[in-house]
Formats: structure tokens, sequence, C-alpha cells
């Protein structure tokens, strides 16, 4: 299958999953010029297990707050219309995905939530070190970055993990795919933003998430395509599984270029912090006891 044959199919084909009806209207809604958080509010609390998840959020250390939120008008209050929408958003497609999944192909579900989900909490915490970047295209942009991993399991299964599961580290991946799909799962991930019509900036920040790890250059990147890039380098670097680790040490140093060892420090010690938290939002065993030590030490 050539490169424009694969990324029509992504757009049209029926094997890959519409977005649920909440994530829908939200994304519908942020084109709304009379944006308000009642019908934000309307929307969600029509979905009580996402009204409930939103809530853990609220009260989480992800978005440390000084007082306890109790109903979903609290928490839009507290977190903000726009951050609000995004956090439903990006559980609404977890949720979907997680559905779908089959043990047949012997592709590694968990490992690649794990290494999206600590991506996201990364880029969240990386708000403060940067500037003019929201929370909300932080988490959603970081947390779809690989994507279009899932996509080309879908379509490809046995063939496409066997190609993962090659690999040594995700940059061999990226060089993998493109031999032989003639294109990476960034811009496989982008055409999935696409079909959903998610903001271009998130579509933007996702096609061009393996920048820092190919060493291209920083400056051609926005505020919000670096934090992304950056964030899916933390994010396999604490999870471990590559066996190209030198490689992968040489991009984050690199990237340090653009915010400083210190500001690095910062954003490392804030997401350990906040996995605890996030082990129970996202259901999920982020990173093992010894796993958390190392990237704390």
């Amino acid at each position: 299958m050539n490169k424009e044959t694969l990324l029509e199919k992504i757009r049209h084909s029926d094997q890959l999953p519409m977005l649920p009806d909440v994530a829908v209207r939200i994304i519908e809604m942020s084109n709304d010029s009379d944006l308000y958080a009642a019908k934000v509010s309307e929307v969600i609390a029509n979905d009580p297990a996402l009204s409930a998840r939103l809530l853990q959020v609220s009260n989480s250390s992800i978005f440390p707050y000084r007082r306890e939120i109790t109903n979903l008008n609290q928490a839009l209050t507290i977190l903000g219309v726009q951050l609000t929408m995004s956090i439903a958003i990006g559980f609404a497609i977890i949720d979907m995905m997680r559905s779908r999944e089959s043990a047949d192909s012997g592709f590694n579900h968990d490992a690649f939530w794990r290494k999206s989900v600590l991506g996201a909490i990364a880029a969240i915490e990386m708000r403060s070190e940067l500037s003019g970047v929201e929370q909300g295209d932080l988490f959603i942009a970081a947390l779809m970055q690989d994507i279009g991993m899932i996509a080309l399991e879908t379509l490809e299964g046995k063939k496409y993990t066997q190609i993962v599961n090659g690999a040594r580290s995700h940059l061999d991946l990226i060089e993998l795919e493109r031999r032989m799909f003639g294109v990476d799962h960034a811009e496989i991930g982008a055409a999935i933003l696409e079909r959903w019509h998610l903001p271009s900036v998130h579509i933007q920040s996702v096609r061009n998430s393996h920048y820092l790890l190919e060493a291209k250059s920083i400056t051609s990147l926005s505020e919000l395509e670096y934090a992304v890039a950056f964030s899916g380098l933390l994010a396999e670097q604490w999870i471990g599984e590559s066996s190209s680790q030198h490689a992968l040490d040489d991009a984050i140093q690199r990237s340090l270029e653009k915010i400083g060892k210190q500001s690095y420090k910062n954003i490392v010690n804030k997401t350990a912090d906040a996995v605890p938290d996030a082990n129970e939002l996202f259901k999920m065993n982020l990173l093992s006891p010894d796993q958390l030590s190392d990237i704390q030490s």
C-alpha cells in the first residue's frame, strides 16, 4: 500500500472509529462564538462517567487547586472552559480506542497508552516553562502524538506489530514505517486528527512530533509543537523501552537548548509528583516504583 492510498484509507476507512458523540459535540462547540460554561456543562453532564472523571482530574495533583471540587460547574470554573473541553475530549478518545483493542495482533496497547499519558502529563507541566501555550492544547496534542500507531495496527494488524516489535527505538520505528508504507505514524496521526476535525494546531503538532528526535531545528517549531515533541522524548526515556538509549539522551540534551536544565528538572519533578494520581485517573500503572525513582534521581 503506497502513501497516498494509505492516507486516503485513514481518512475514510470504516475500520477506524469515529469519535464518540460527546467528543464530537465538544469539538463542534469549540467553534461557537457564544460559548459559555453552562453549554459545556450540559453536554458533559449527559455522560456520568466522563463527569466523574473530570471531578477526579479537578481534585488531582495534575491540576492542584486549594479547595475540593465537588461538582461539574465548580470544575468548569476552576479549570476553565477550554481546558475542561480538552480533558473531556482526551478521556473520550482514550475510552473509545481502548474499548476496541484486541490482543490478536500482539500489539502492546498498555505500553502505548502509558507512554501517551506520560507524554501528556509532561506536556502539561511545560506550560510554566513556555509562553502563550494553553494547557488544553498541550494535553490533547501530546496525548495524540502517536495515535497513528493505533491506526496502523488497526489496518495492518500483525504486519505492523512485527515492525513495532522489531524496532530498536522510536527513531528506528519511524524509519521502518517510511520504508514499508512511505509515511510514518506522525503523518498518519495528523490524518486521523483531520478526520476527527480537531484544531489545526493539534494536527500540526502531531505531524511535527518527531522533529526533535530527528535532530531537526528547534527554531522551526512553535511552542506547542516543541512541547509535544519534547514530551514524547521524555516519556520514552522514562519508560525505558528503547535499546538505543544513548541516541534518545542526545536528543533530549539537544532539546534543552530552548528551556535549559533547571526547567527540565522542574518538568521531571512535577510530572513524577503527578504520576500517582494519574494512575488512578487513567486506570493504569504509568511507571514502576523503580522507574519513578530513576526519573527523580
